[in-house]
Order: C-alpha cells, then structure tokens, then sequence
C-alpha cells in the first residue's frame, strides 16, 4: 500500500519476504497522478547455502544468489577477494570484474553478508538503481572495512565510490548519499570509481 500526498516525510519499518526496510521515504504526487516514492533502503542477505554454484574450481568459485524482489546478485571468490554485482546477467557485467586491492570478503562470522538496497517505487514497484556493502579487509598491516557503493540501473553494474567505514564516522550516510546523488547517471566504463571521504585506516 503506498502512501498518498504531495510531500510527507517520515520512518518505515517491516519486514517482507525476508528484506528488512527501513529508511525515511518522501511520496510525491506527479502531475499525471501517479506516485513516486524515492531514497528508500531495503536489506537483503547474501548466505552462500542458500545460493546457486556457478562454479568451483582452483581459480575460485561463483554463485548466483537472490536479491531484492528477485534481482539476482552475482558473487565471486578468487584469490581471497570477493566480487559482486547485481541484475539481469549480473555476472556479465563491469562489477563483476571489480574488487578492492587488498584482501577481503563482506562475509561476517556468521557466514553471511548485508547487502544494503537503494530503490525507488514508482506504481508500487521497487526499482533498484545502487547497493552497498561493507567489505572487511586486511593487509599485512592492517585490517579494516570499506562500504563499496555499487550502480545497478539500466542494466548496468559497477562500482561507484569507496569509503573507508573506520576512518568516516557516518560512513554509511556518506555512502547513501553518493548512491542518491551519482548511482544513477554514473556512466559504467567511462568514469572510475574514486575513494570518497577520509582515507588512511582501512586497507583498500
């Protein structure tokens, strides 16, 4: 059920199918009538037993796991680093060849990673346009974590900005905003990816 109105700013909470939302939401009423809800965050889970192997081999392994509403999410394991994308053909596309230099999984000890979901609804249908997800890292010198903001409208996937978690306090807004505000007009293959806010206390 959508909320209706010209403006309303306000907290959700729920939990459907799994996915945990929970962000403030802005409705819009657009001139033909329609509503548009925009700068939304839902939750999902990445847990590899409940995914489909692509591959294992020497080189590493891939699955195929569920997402958001169905979107598939590609994730890949190779030389102790971890690749992920998401969409149609996921695995085809720029961020599943995109990982950090130094050592890492979003896996916790649990075995499972977040992802964080960035969508709007229009016609009460959520469309994602970025996610997010937190990295652990390690070098021989340290260890840290990284958000990794992540495009994945229109098709395309790749990797947007990255932001060092320890060394910002309110990392996960920053990353927020840049998913808000680049995601959708970031061009895949024409602009790079850059390290965004304070740097220096998590090995990227």
């Amino acid at each position: 059920m959508l909320f209706t109105g010209n403006l309303h700013q306000g907290p959700r909470l729920c939990a459907t199918a799994g996915l945990w939302v929970a962000a403030a939401f802005i409705v819009a009423t657009t001139p033909a009538g329609g509503v548009t809800l925009f700068q939304k965050s839902a939750y999902s889970t990445i847990d590899l037993a409940a995914c489909t192997p692509l591959r294992r081999d020497a080189g590493g392994s891939a699955f195929l796991c569920p997402g958001l509403d169905g979107t598939a999410i590609y994730y890949a394991r190779g030389d102790e680093r971890t690749y992920i994308a998401a969409g149609i053909e996921a695995e085809k596309t720029q961020a599943a060849t995109q990982t950090l230099k130094a050592f890492n999984s979003p896996l916790r000890k649990s075995g499972r990673a977040t992802v964080e979901w960035r969508f709007t609804i229009k016609d009460e249908h959520r469309v994602p346009y970025a996610m997010i997800v937190r990295y652990f890292t390690r070098s021989d010198e340290a260890r840290g974590e990284v958000l990794v903001v992540t495009r994945i409208a229109g098709g395309q996937a790749c990797h947007v900005a990255y932001i060092d978690a320890l060394a910002n306090e309110d990392a996960i807004v920053l990353a927020r905003k840049i998913a808000d505000e680049r995601a959708r007009t970031f061009k895949c293959g024409e602009q790079a990816a850059n390290v965004e806010g304070a740097r220096g206390k998590s090995p990227m």
